[in-house]
């Protein structure tokens, strides 16, 4: 029998099987707008969606203004629920898009770098700069500029790096859809992370831990939980 996630005012009462909602729900242990979410679900839904509500059980305290002795304390806290038909994007595109991304920064900076290194070396003396690695040097400096370009443009205006939009997710405003904007999808998802990351001891664990958080039933990692944001399927509506 599979198990199910309630939650109710942003907050998840806990996991539960099925037959033990159907009595919480003709008990009011339960309420018809509650919100569920199972494995292989896209979405939250409310409970009436799925299981059969007996017509003298109310809607929840927070919905409708009647007090319920069961329900949970309110808590000033957004839904969880994704607004509309917003899918939460697929583990194997984010983990390709972010291989994407590696890849292009792989071309753009890494290849010039082999060069520069090469061309200090080339002399099987001591390292020295020469014309040649004056060149793969500024080449690998023009490569860093012009993807930290795109980036910053991309995630300001689209919440898409060029992994992304190949693959078709983009990064959204929690737990609707709304483009990020500058702050969000830059400065506070990838600078202040990346920041945090670069703390020595301490950064390696962070990001680690970072990269766990994708787990969770909202797939938002701590960048996400600090920009106030998630990854979903689809590109951003035209500006």
């Amino acid at each position: 029998m599979s198990t199910i996630h309630i939650a109710r005012n942003g907050q998840q009462l806990g996991v539960f099987a099925e037959d033990a909602i159907q009595s919480g729900l003709s008990s009011g242990q339960f309420m018809p707008d509650d919100l569920f979410w199972t494995e292989g679900m896209g979405e939250w839904q409310p409970l009436s969606s799925r299981f059969a509500v007996s017509t003298a059980v109310s809607t929840s305290p927070y919905n409708a203004g009647v007090f319920n002795p069961y329900a949970a304390p309110s808590a000033n806290v957004q839904t969880p629920v994704l607004a509309g038909n917003v899918q939460l994007a697929d583990l194997g595109k984010r983990l390709g898009a972010a291989l994407l991304d590696g890849l292009l920064g792989a071309i753009l900076v890494g290849v010039p770098y082999g060069f520069f290194i090469f061309a200090m070396s080339d002399n099987g003396r001591q390292p020295e700069l020469n014309p040649t690695a004056m060149i793969a040097g500024g080449c690998m400096l023009l490569g860093f500029l012009a993807l930290l370009v795109i980036n910053i443009v991309m995630l300001a205006t689209r919440g898409q790096t060029p992994g992304k939009r190949v693959l078709g997710i983009r990064i959204a405003t929690y737990p609707g859809a709304e483009k990020p904007g500058f702050v969000k999808a830059f400065l506070l998802r990838a600078l202040v992370n990346g920041l945090i990351g670069a703390v020595p001891c301490l950064g390696p664990i962070y990001s680690l831990v970072d990269i766990c958080f994708i787990f969770q039933t909202d797939r938002r990692c701590i960048h996400d939980l600090i920009a106030g944001t998630h990854v979903i399927e689809g590109n951003p509506p035209d500006a």
